[in-house]
């Protein structure tokens, strides 16, 4: 996912960059040359008279092809570059700025639109990104010439020709890291962005390629290095933020990427976007836990907190693992298991049952079949929890049952049945009494 301008113009603004771009009024007014004849002349004021940016450009190619030699040739080509900059044409302005730096090898006009368009028109091949460095490299040194000696464009204060100055200066940082991306210079890249972020905290764009960048040397170990700034660029608001139909895009490719390393998590996600968007790098302890680490941690917690409902669930994955359940079961057959706790489901019979269903690993899901040595007595209620230590006798992959024989004395949690009341004694039939007659 890159990003680009969908416009030249909006790179054209005021201040520094305009107070150094060429227009067509005022290209001629440089100490006087020779023109070949009133014909070259003519064919100039031809063009000062012309509005249209495309009748501009035929006349400029009329004297061309007529006058190639002419004394005026670098005015002419700075022209080409203000004409195509007019008719937002990138392929005709980078034509045209570099045949300006082959008569202007420091034209900042050329340079400045070389940096900005080598991205822009992703110019990758080798002779591209040679030129795009170069063009970003001397824009550098245009700018640190001209600023060092207090050079600023007349009507601008020095607030606003430093933040112009770091403007352009960004967009020259930024080309360089581009160009080492390309080159799979991806180390030589982040230098790049970073600086560019030291220069422009707010660009969101610098984070974003700033991310990728890290994201592409494949090092474990900073793949949250690269969400962070992933966070940022997708949610960074203010004069570096992103576009909105880009913002939206990075912001859900944010939240991808940390969903299928960290998971879900929808509180801790938050967590990240706010300290990223206030803060530009992360601290040197900054970590987010992956699905991995996660559910080994709350392995160990579960382990600690509940170590035979644990103990069950291993004995249940391995025999649910395709690979080598078959086996695993070959070796606990006949064996005795450890005492594990499972909530009643049914009985069999209901009263003085020799068998008891059980749920262990869920409240309500028959999953454990006791067949005790011998009746138990009375009855018990569904949820009343048994505990038990029984030897493995038969198992079921689908739906998934294990039977265990269980001897009496090793069954803990069955209610103690109170004994069945005494039937009254009969009343015997009162004595006769004495002299009563029969």
């Amino acid at each position: 996912m890159r990003f680009f301008p969908q416009s030249l113009r909006k790179f054209v603004l005021g201040g520094v960059i305009s107070a150094m771009l060429l227009s067509t009024g005022n290209l001629y007014s440089q100490a006087q040359k020779n023109w070949k004849d009133q014909a070259e002349y003519d064919l100039y004021v031809s063009i000062t008279k012309a509005t249209a940016p495309d009748q501009q450009l035929q006349l400029l190619n009329q004297w061309k092809e007529k006058y190639p030699e002419s004394d005026y040739k670098l005015e002419r080509a700075q022209t080409y570059l203000v004409i195509h900059q007019k008719k937002n044409d990138p392929a005709g302005l980078y034509t045209s700025c570099k045949d300006l730096l082959a008569l202007d090898p420091k034209s900042f006009q050329a340079l400045y639109f070389i940096t900005l368009l080598t991205v822009s028109m992703n110019k990758n091949d080798a002779e591209g990104l040679d030129a795009g460095a170069k063009a970003a490299n001397g824009l550098i040194g245009i700018l640190d010439a001209t600023y060092d000696a207090g050079k600023k464009p007349a009507g601008t204060t020095d607030a606003q020709w430093k933040q112009q100055r770091n403007d352009i200066e960004v967009q020259a940082v930024k080309t360089l890291g581009w160009v080492e991306w390309q080159k799979k210079n991806y180390p030589g890249a982040e230098q790049q962005f970073v600086k560019a972020l030291g220069i422009n905290a707010g660009n969101a764009e610098m984070s974003y390629f700033l991310g990728t960048v890290i994201a592409l040397q494949k090092d474990p170990k900073r793949q949250a290095e690269a969400m962070w700034h992933f966070a940022r660029a997708g949610n960074l608001d203010g004069p570096g933020a992103l576009d909105a139909a880009r913002k939206t895009q990075v912001s859900k490719y944010f939240e991808r990427v940390y969903t299928s390393f960290a998971g879900d998590d929808k509180k801790e996600m938050a967590e990240v976007i706010s300290r990223a968007t206030t803060n530009v790098m992360p601290p040197a302890d900054f970590k987010i836990k992956s699905k991995e680490e996660k559910m080994a941690e709350n392995a160990e917690k579960f382990k600690s907190e509940n170590p035979m409902l644990y103990q069950y669930m291993e004995i249940k994955k391995a025999l649910l693992d395709a690979a080598g359940g078959a086996a695993y079961w070959d070796s606990l057959k006949d064996a005795e298991l450890p005492t594990f706790k499972g909530k009643l489901v049914s009985t069999k019979p209901e009263t003085n049952p020799k068998e008891l269903v059980l749920a262990v690993e869920s409240a309500d899901q028959p999953e454990v079949t006791l067949v005790l040595e011998k009746p138990l007595r009375g009855k018990a209620d569904p949820g009343t929890e048994i505990e038990f230590t029984g030897v493995a006798k038969e198992y079921t992959k689908e739906p998934y049952g294990l039977k265990l024989e269980v001897d009496n004395e090793k069954l803990k949690g069955w209610p103690v049945q109170a004994p069945a009341p005494k039937a009254p004694a009969k009343k015997s039939a009162p004595a006769a009494k004495k002299g009563a007659k029969k």
